[in-house]
Order: C-alpha cells, then structure tokens, then sequence
C-alpha cells in the first residue's frame, strides 16, 4: 500500500512538473535575420531568414534549463508589445511564449524596451552561436511572429504622374 501511493505521488509530480512551453524568439540586424524555437524539450531549432533553411542542435542540459527558468520567470509587459526608439536601423528582438492557451508577446527595438528582454536575447544568441546546426525539413508556423515584426508595404498608385 505504501509502495503504490508513493509511485502515485511520483508520478503525480512527473506530471505537474511537464512544462507545456512553445517559444518563437526572432533577431533582426542589417547582417542577420532568423529565428529560434523552443518547446521545452532538449531541441533548440533554428531559421535563418536570409538563407531560408531550418535546422537544429541539442542543447546541453544547463542551456536547456537556463532557457526554462528565464520563460517560467520572465515578465512580458501587459499593455505594451513594442518598444520602439526613433533609429530606424539597428537591431531588432521579438518574442512570443505560448503556455496552454496563453500567448505572451513582446517586440524590442534599437536599445528601447526592458532590459530583462535584451539581457535574454543576448543569452539565446550566445547559446545559438556555441552550437553546430543540423539541416532538418522540418517547418514551422511563423506568421504570428511575422505579424509583429514585418512591417506590411502600402503602394499608392500613381495616376499617370
């Protein structure tokens, strides 16, 4: 009796402590331009924008974790989704975490913004740039992440003039 409440308590914790973490993170320069998406699991898969391939890598443990304790602390402002400075060029920070149904969004631009997204993206750049991606066919949905960061195109047609 003993034996069986303890795995059911086990396993009750297994259960509670499953993260259901979707996370889009997107970097934006003059020089680069992609994506990186995590899902709570050991993969971190990558897109670059410019060469239009997918690829992944296996994160170390202690990345895995660093990445998982920042999305389960990070605070996305509540009545602002981006912060903009007056620069047009520059770099250029998005982020989307979806938990459940929730879908918190913050995009960060030229220095403007909470530092604590800033600090973050530094940390995913340099996990990104330790690791040696491998080509996957895998594809992924980027379009709500595109809404935010890419700016739609007006034309006005000319009369002649």
């Amino acid at each position: 009796m003993r034996n069986l409440a303890l795995i059911l308590i086990l396993v009750f914790v297994g259960c509670q402590s499953k993260k259901d973490t979707d996370f889009t993170f997107y970097k934006w320069n003059m020089r680069e331009s992609y994506y990186l998406k995590f899902n709570s699991s050991d993969t971190l898969y990558f897109f670059n924008s410019f060469e239009e391939k997918n690829s992944y890598t296996i994160l170390e443990s202690d990345e895995k974790e660093k990445i998982q304790n920042i999305l389960d602390s990070i605070s996305f402002p509540k009545n602002k989704t981006t912060f903009d400075s007056d620069v047009n060029d520059g770099e250029t920070y998005a982020f989307i975490l979806k938990n459940n149904k929730n879908s918190k969004k913050v995009k960060i631009h030229t220095f403007a913004g909470p530092e604590q997204f800033w600090s973050f993206g530094r940390l995913l750049e340099e996990i990104k740039n330790k690791h040696k991606f491998i080509e996957t066919k895998k594809k992924f949905d980027l379009r709500e992440m595109d809404s935010m960061v890419i700016s739609k195109i007006k034309f006005i047609k000319n009369n002649g003039h």
